[in-house]
């Protein structure tokens, strides 16, 4: 008795511990550079013309500003006593956070465009800068799930280069989907979010590829 006590104690504590596990696997934070390396092995052409110090250096300028820095910010703010915790509950913290991941964003994009690379490069940057200049706007005056936001932009992102080069497979728009399914359960197993906050962050995420379609 006290040893299946015991197991099912251990397995709930695992249980409990997955959502969790999963919120900081699938950070957003990660989302850019993915994204980077999941573009430059695309169906593009000119992924193959491209010489492997292009590779690095694309690879290299988007890990340093979307996520060495943000990063760095993050963690010296909670350091200094900028923001109390790194899960960004309150209204003035997820404000500071959108705007760190927006600035970089547009510094990445700004970098990169220095090089005269296509759009296929850097249009992800801007989609990035565009859905965070849409969440600062509600950040003020509604709480949203980043996780679901982050992973929401990176699901427009995936359509929106499937539509304009056709260079992913339709599988890899499926899985972020998924993917973003699971993130969204673990931040309502934790308590983290209402339902009405993941799907305001999700639709905050889809919003810069809603307005490219309309116009």
């Amino acid at each position: 008795m006290c040893v299946r006590t015991f197991f099912n104690f251990h397995i709930t504590a695992k249980m409990n511990n997955l959502p969790r596990l999963l919120s900081w696997l699938l950070h957003p934070i990660i989302l850019p550079a993915l994204f980077a390396v999941l573009a430059l092995n695309g169906d593009y052409y000119l992924n193959n013309m491209l010489r492997p110090e292009a590779v690095r250096i694309i690879i290299l300028v988007v890990l340093i500003f979307t996520l060495v820095i943000p990063a760095l910010i993050f963690v010296a703010s909670r350091y200094l006593g900028v923001i109390e915790s790194l899960e960004m509950e309150i209204k003035q913290e997820r404000i500071f956070a959108v705007t760190v991941i927006g600035i970089s964003a547009w510094f990445c994009w700004w970098i990169l465009s220095n090089y005269e690379l296509p759009a296929y490069y850097t249009d992800f940057l801007l989609l990035i800068f565009s859905a965070s200049a849409f969440g600062l706007i509600v950040s003020f005056f509604k709480k949203f799930s980043l996780h679901i936001f982050g992973w929401s932009v990176i699901v427009a992102a995936i359509a929106w280069y499937i539509f304009s080069w056709q260079c992913f497979s339709v599988l890899y728009l499926a899985l972020a989907v998924v993917l973003t399914g699971v993130v969204a359960w673990s931040r309502l197993k934790l308590n983290a979010h209402t339902p009405g906050e993941i799907y305001l962050g999700f639709g905050l995420g889809l919003l810069p590829v809603v307005v490219l379609v309309i116009l």
